[in-house]
């Protein structure tokens, strides 16, 4: 069972007016020799990083397996291994392309995801390991 991962606006936004500045200095600035190179490498860099991020970003049920993928990343967690799973709107938080997110603990793994269908995950999560407990609230001992 595959999940969709969840882009933000604001991830949209900075890709897009990124990509729009490098653009136009190139067209629009007179450079000197190197910098047009620089500006190159700066809109390839962040084109290579953000755009499969954009493409590759989902998170599935394979067995026994959660597997979290988002761009070139790939990583995986044993479902017997979690022990909890909540939502949170932290910021400061990685690994999630929108601030809508879910912390997944395991015994030595804390993923911070972004996904469509919480909840039908949260259910597939509690079918497979019962132990499992799901939270409803960002702060520790709130139901």
């Amino acid at each position: 069972m595959i999940f969709k991962g969840k882009i933000g606006v604001w991830f949209w936004l900075l890709l897009i007016g990124v990509n729009i500045t490098l653009i136009c200095g190139g067209i629009h600035e007179e450079l000197k020799d190197g910098e047009m190179l620089e500006l190159f490498f700066a809109f390839f860099l962040i084109n290579i990083i953000c755009v499969p991020m954009v493409i590759r970003n989902y998170v599935q049920i394979d067995g026994e397996k959660l597997i979290f993928v988002l761009g070139f990343c790939k990583d995986y967690m044993k479902i017997e291994d979690i022990t909890e799973v909540y939502r949170t709107h932290n910021p400061i938080a990685a690994g999630a392309l929108s601030l809508d997110r879910v912390v997944i603990k395991a015994k030595r793994q804390e993923w911070v995801i972004s996904i469509h269908g919480k909840e039908q995950l949260f259910h597939e999560l509690k079918v497979r390991n019962l132990k499992i407990q799901i939270r409803k609230s960002t702060a520790p001992g709130r139901e």
